[in-house]
């Protein structure tokens, strides 16, 4: 004779199985961005910024070693077009997960962004004409930064008043001083 029947291990075991399943579908891993999620987009906008920098880095390199040293730069210049190809695709990377996860006004700033870098002219022989160019990719990048921070609540909002009182004193003495 057994002391659990067949009946009472069944009811038993249904019985322990929903609180258990009840745990089990709760649970949700931390530390893991979930697509969409705020630290999602803050590390998209990140690897955005960081690949247009370097982007812009290089690029700006690029062009005034070709408007100084001329002829004499073109072997040095020719080995660093891998380098450059890699970085450009970096940052269509980077503006695909923009994309993937950044609100309408953040994808736009990001497009602006892209377009601003690749419009620059690496053969430009005037050097003001060239800064002009890099001064447009700067100001893309501070609208794409200022777009960011405005999606992912980084600014003070209206009902934030002491917050935007503080933030205002601060940009009032760093005018001042």
């Amino acid at each position: 004779m057994d002391l659990i029947t067949s009946g009472i291990a069944t009811a038993g075991i249904k019985a322990a199985g929903s609180p258990l399943g009840a745990l089990i579908g709760r649970y949700r891993p931390t530390g893991i961005p979930r697509l969409g999620s705020k630290e999602d987009r803050a590390g998209a906008y990140h690897r955005m910024l960081d690949a247009s920098t370097r982007c812009f880095a290089h690029s700006y390199q690029f062009a005034n070693l070709r408007r100084e040293a001329g002829w004499a730069s073109h072997k040095l210049l020719a080995a660093q077009m891998p380098t450059m190809w890699e970085i450009s695709s970096d940052l269509i990377s980077a503006l695909n997960g923009v994309r993937l996860c950044g609100s309408v006004q953040v994808i736009d700033a990001a497009e602006k962004l892209v377009t601003a870098a690749g419009d620059l002219d690496l053969n430009e022989k005037k050097a003001d004409r060239f800064q002009r160019q890099a001064e447009a990719v700067v100001a893309a990048q501070k609208t794409f930064l200022d777009t960011c921070r405005e999606e992912l609540s980084y600014n003070a909002r209206w009902y934030q008043i002491l917050r935007k009182r503080k933030e205002k004193r601060f940009l009032q003495q760093r005018a001042a001083g």
